[in-house]
């Protein structure tokens, strides 16, 4: 739509220029760039600029989340409020003037001609950002981001959910198997609250049993 947009400009643009240089076809001309500007120019720049949000909401690069994205979407804002108080009134103007004859009328033909640069560079630019995709992400996006990536995964062990953040190291001893208590290096003596092996007193069961008198 912006690059329809920016057809419209050019024309636009080449019908003030030729207004300025041939007073025979000055009248036509103003009006050949009113009608311009009823029939293309208010439905694509409202078009442009409807698309232009629909299209960044809907796909990676969001409204708000790329510098390029808020750029562009400014100088649409812009093109648009330009073209609709500006160029509109100005061409009207120049229209109604020159509406008797008057062929010497030349008082906005210097501003519709500038006015016309300025819309056809802000298209431009626009198209511009619109290709390379220069700097990077905004405050908004940058948040944005991050927010995937804030969240911990979750491991289930055990029947329990437990982040990655917590989870043991050690792997479960497999069923049937015998633990045992291994030293850590460094450290020969028995793990700390076990001195040692605590023997058992047995008795015989054939022994017979003692009598006090």
């Amino acid at each position: 739509m912006s690059v329809g947009w920016n057809g419209v400009a050019l024309g636009q643009l080449a019908l003030a220029i030729t207004a300025s240089l041939d007073s025979d076809i000055r009248h036509p001309a103003y009006e050949l760039m009113h009608v311009f500007d009823r029939a293309l120019n208010i439905p694509l720049a409202l078009l442009t600029l409807a698309t232009g949000i629909l299209i960044s909401l809907r796909t990676r690069w969001g409204l708000l989340h790329h510098k390029w994205v808020v750029t562009k979407l400014a100088i649409t804002v812009v093109a648009v409020i330009f073209a609709a108080a500006f160029m509109r009134t100005m061409i009207v103007r120049a229209g109604h003037a020159t509406a008797d004859g008057n062929v010497h009328y030349s008082g906005p033909t210097v501003a519709i001609i500038a006015g016309a640069c300025l819309m056809n560079a802000m298209f431009i630019t626009a198209t511009f950002l619109s290709t390379i995709k220069p700097w990077g992400r905004t405050q908004r996006g940058l948040r944005a981001g991050r927010r995937p990536a804030a969240r911990a995964p979750v491991s289930v062990v055990n029947g329990t959910s437990t982040p990655s953040s917590t989870r043991s190291f050690v792997s479960p001893a497999p069923t049937g198997s015998t633990v045992t208590d291994t030293p850590l290096p460094g450290n020969s003596g028995p793990p700390a609250g076990n001195a040692g092996p605590v023997p058992e007193t047995t008795q015989d069961p054939a022994a017979p049993e003692s009598v006090s008198g």
